[in-house]
């Protein structure tokens, strides 16, 4: 545990938890409007995928400054001021008249939402100890997904009611409200912190190490890899599309089993990252992976059973939302001290990228070969990472533990 830090682990984790929850609705909520602005402003599909990529760039590529400015500017401040601006570009959205406006309110949204992963992660990371890090961080992820999973209720009733203006307005007011609650409540040493930093090296130091580390390196290539199947970006839309296209579920049946997938998502990082504390995080990644491809393949066998996927979608929803946030407690643990500050930065920068990618080859493989080859190439992306992993050299019996700097 950092003893810099001036702030109860508990309640920088209920704050922090709660901002995430407060950026994944925004992000779940964008969605539903996207059909509206469409009509509104006379756009077509490719306007809003246009839309979608010059947002998630601006997000992702904002993602490796962190890394540095950590360095210059406490970490409650960043994760603050990053919620204060978040919320004003969405009340500034709910103001738009053109898609030119939206646009930037948006990727401005997108600026302020920057920090919560890399600094929100290493801040919790330096809060708990080895041992109950894994549970942190996966606390901290499923907070987000309860976001995610209260959307469609209360986002679709807000926006039926007040419209899309002011629907985007009302959901920047929480994350106004977290800003000043992270500014005054969360706190850290800072001074202890940038001389901590001094002496472990120079984030171009850091950097090289990250990526130039074996260990390190694997844990990377194998979130990249594993993106290829992972939960909201790439399995759950093109899940939904299966399910009501090829499949012909209605809207209601496809709701529900939608919403069975989602509660994985908040149940599933909890239990993963308790699990990884106690069993080691290589051992339960390596699980959880086997686990997540078996799933997708058991969908893919049921079709349209309901009697088959109603039981099958939340246990695997369990598994597939899991693997991520386990996957950074994993990160956390082996790039000691600062440096954890860079590699999260990179990490995060390296899966906003390679989501895009993925999203874009696997919307392709199912133009080109059907759905089925699509969640067949999910799975084997998972069953790739595992075995990324399972060349990475674990010391002891693989438990959570720091590691050096310099280590391998």
């Amino acid at each position: 545990m950092d003893r810099s830090s001036t702030t109860r682990a508990g309640l920088a984790l209920a704050l922090i938890s709660t901002a995430h929850a407060v950026i994944h609705a925004q992000s779940a909520l964008l969605p539903l409007i996207y059909p509206i602005v469409i009509v509104e402003f006379g756009l077509n599909a490719r306007d809003i995928g246009t839309f979608i990529a010059i947002t998630t760039f601006v997000g992702g590529t904002m993602q490796l400054v962190h890394g540095v400015l950590t360095r210059y500017v406490p970490r409650p401040r960043l994760l603050a001021g990053g919620q204060l601006l978040f919320g004003t570009s969405l009340v500034v959205a709910g103001l738009s008249q053109s898609i030119g406006h939206l646009l930037a309110s948006i990727s401005m949204a997108r600026i302020g939402s920057s920090p919560q992963h890399p600094v929100g992660n290493a801040l919790l990371s330096d809060l708990y100890p080895p041992q109950r890090r894994g549970f942190a961080i996966s606390a901290h992820i499923a907070g987000g997904n309860v976001g995610t999973v209260l959307v469609p209720f209360v986002g679709g009733a807000l926006l039926l009611a007040l419209g899309w203006q002011m629907t985007l307005a009302l959901f920047g007011i929480p994350a106004l409200v977290m800003g000043v609650l992270i500014a005054v409540l969360v706190r850290e040493d800072h001074a202890a912190y940038r001389r901590r930093a001094r002496e472990s090296g120079s984030v171009r130091a850091h950097a090289r190490e990250v990526v130039g580390r074996r260990d390190l390196r694997l844990i990377l290539l194998a979130s990249l890899v594993a993106a290829g199947g992972r939960g909201l970006d790439i399995l759950a839309p093109f899940m939904v599309l299966y399910l009501s296209g090829p499949l012909g579920l209605d809207r209601e049946t496809v709701a529900v089993l939608y919403a069975l997938l989602l509660i994985g998502a908040v149940v599933g990082p909890l239990l993963a990252g308790i699990l990884s504390d106690r069993f080691g995080r290589r051992r339960t990644l390596v699980t959880y992976y086997a686990l997540s491809a078996v799933g997708i393949l058991a969908f893919l066998a049921a079709g349209a059973n309901v009697l088959l996927l109603v039981p099958l979608l939340l246990p695997f929803g369990t598994a597939v939302f899991s693997e991520s946030p386990v996957l950074q407690a994993y990160l956390a643990d082996r790039a000691a001290g600062p440096m954890r500050d860079v590699a999260f930065a990179i990490y995060f920068t390296f899966a906003f990228g390679i989501g895009a990618f993925w999203a874009f080859a696997i919307g392709s493989i199912v133009e080109a070969f059907g759905y089925p080859v699509a969640f067949i190439v999910m799975a084997a992306s998972y069953v790739a990472a595992a075995l990324l992993l399972l060349a990475v050299r674990e010391r002891g019996d693989g438990a959570p533990q720091e590691a050096a700097i310099g280590s391998t």
